[in-house]
């Protein structure tokens, strides 16, 4: 993975994501993702800089994530995440998601396959603890690392009224887009476009651009709400030069509205 912090029209390319959001792993932090565009896989790579220098890291959820392969405590003890940690540096805290919360439309499944396919993806998914117990859990780790909200995967989005669910205590809240809405429609690309068109006075068939993605990140109503802490923006899927040349545009959008940091992250 590669990270570039803008600061201040200075661009800098950082080895590690914790050094671009100038995260001191000398104290405990709470920290709390929200938006599009690949939290998940944004929360897993900080994750695991942090497990290589020796921290305790508990990944979890106050919504619903994707469930990984291994090092996960799906029975909310804190006498198996601590059996756990003891032996992991970094893992995955939540409860499993069963048939009660596979909720579908019967208008929306068009043969079994369907079904049998959301009912695997709904599965394969964890949800959050009880807000007591997930506050608790930075008194066993180093980091709690934190997905607040869900966008269906879909890289831009507006949060609805229950959104996000910013575990309490959290020191960062890091808003997160993919650069990849860029140039497409808000119904296309957008979760919760309703929201999205309302917030900024458009139609749906409005096609998203730089400035709109800044109105969004540093709003408080958009991925800012709820935000009572410090608070950082990542702009991911930034994979070749044209989308870096986007990202260096959305960061001079964001420098009007008076914020002069963005990191721009790639996986390729």
């Amino acid at each position: 993975m590669k990270s570039f912090e803008f600061c201040n029209g200075e661009i800098e390319e950082r080895k590690l994501l914790l050094e671009a959001l100038k995260i001191n792993i000398n104290t405990k932090n709470i920290i709390s993702f929200v938006g599009g565009g690949g939290k998940t896989s944004l929360i897993y790579e900080l994750g695991n800089e942090l497990s290589e220098l020796g921290k305790k890291v508990i990944i979890t959820t106050t919504t619903h994530m994707f469930m990984p392969k291994s090092n996960v405590v799906l029975t909310g003890k804190r006498c198996d995440i601590i059996k756990l940690l003891n032996s992991e540096n970094m893992i995955t805290v939540g409860m499993l998601c069963d048939e009660k919360n596979v909720k579908l439309e019967l208008n929306q499944l068009k043969n079994e396959d369907t079904f049998s396919n959301v009912k695997e993806k709904k599965l394969n998914k964890i949800r959050g603890l009880l807000e007591s117990t997930a506050t608790s859990l930075i008194e066993l780790a180093d980091f709690v690392l934190v997905e607040a909200d869900g966008s269906r995967r879909l890289p831009l989005k507006m949060p609805a009224f229950h959104e996000p669910v910013i575990l309490e205590g959290s020191n960062l809240v890091i808003g997160v887009c993919g650069i990849d809405a860029i140039g497409k429609t808000i119904k296309e690309t957008c979760h919760r476009p309703n929201l999205v068109s309302k917030f900024l006075d458009v139609t749906e068939e409005h096609i998203i651009n730089e400035n709109d993605i800044a109105k969004i990140l540093l709003s408080d109503k958009g991925q800012r709400k709820n935000v009572k802490c410090d608070y950082k923006v990542i702009v991911n899927k930034v994979d070749n030069r044209e989308s870096f040349e986007i990202g260096k545009n959305i960061s001079y959008e964001i420098s009007k509205l008076g914020t002069d940091e963005l990191i721009l992250t790639t996986f390729k």
